[in-house]
């Protein structure tokens, strides 16, 4: 069965499982730990194949960071924070929230980290939280045609090819692909996973202690 803890009009969201790579654990952050996530996310974003795959052409700052997490929920954003076993390992977010729906974008940081399943896992986990918790219906996302890695892992999430009118609104370049998550196949795919997920509302006085299931 799903767990789901708490429904306050503005809460903070966290997800945790027991998986083979250890406790995985995604949430809305503070802004005390999104002060204390930004330089190792800085640091990610500036990698150069990350970088590549995430078309970024600015090198950003701790400051840079602090400052689009803060652009992203003043537009009704959710970034989340992703660790393994307390390590942070990347972030990932629903942007352009409008109507019940919204664009995907994920990063595991490190590349020793990458083509692990991890990024994959980390998805199930927020995709659950946005239909459970922040009450997203539809989801997209754009890929660029040469990040193959981010295309599988959004096709075995449930992820298809979206040819409709906002789907291609979305799109930043002419050769762009976007693509909307089926929930059936979602659903389907990843059973088992979803059966062991938590989504608890994280305690705002005790954010690190206090947000799982009781």
């Amino acid at each position: 069965m799903y767990v789901l803890v708490g429904m306050p009009v503005t809460p903070l969201w966290s997800i945790e499982v027991p998986s083979a790579h250890g406790l995985l654990r995604a949430f809305e952050p503070t802004q005390a730990e999104v002060l204390a996530a930004a330089g190792a996310l800085a640091g990610f974003n500036n990698d150069s194949h990350n970088a590549a795959m995430l078309t970024n052409t600015l090198e950003l700052t701790a400051s840079d960071v602090v400052e689009l997490y803060r652009e992203l929920r003043d537009g009704g954003g959710h970034p989340f924070l992703l660790e393994c076993d307390g390590i942070l390992m990347g972030d990932a977010d629903f942007r352009g929230v409008k109507n019940a729906h919204a664009e995907f974008a994920i990063m595991v940081g490190a590349r020793s980290e990458q083509s692990r399943g991890l990024g994959t896992c980390y998805a199930v986990m927020v995709h659950q939280a946005a239909r459970l918790a922040l009450g997203i219906r539809q989801v997209f996302c754009t890929i660029i045609p040469t990040n193959l890695a981010s295309r599988r892992m959004v096709e075995k999430l449930g992820y298809r090819l979206d040819k409709s009118p906002y789907g291609q609104s979305l799109i930043e370049a002419d050769d762009d692909l976007a693509m909307a998550i089926d929930w059936q196949a979602f659903d389907l795919a990843h059973a088992d996973f979803l059966s062991r997920l938590v989504v608890a509302k994280r305690d705002p006085g005790n954010p690190i202690g206090a947000d799982r299931c009781r």
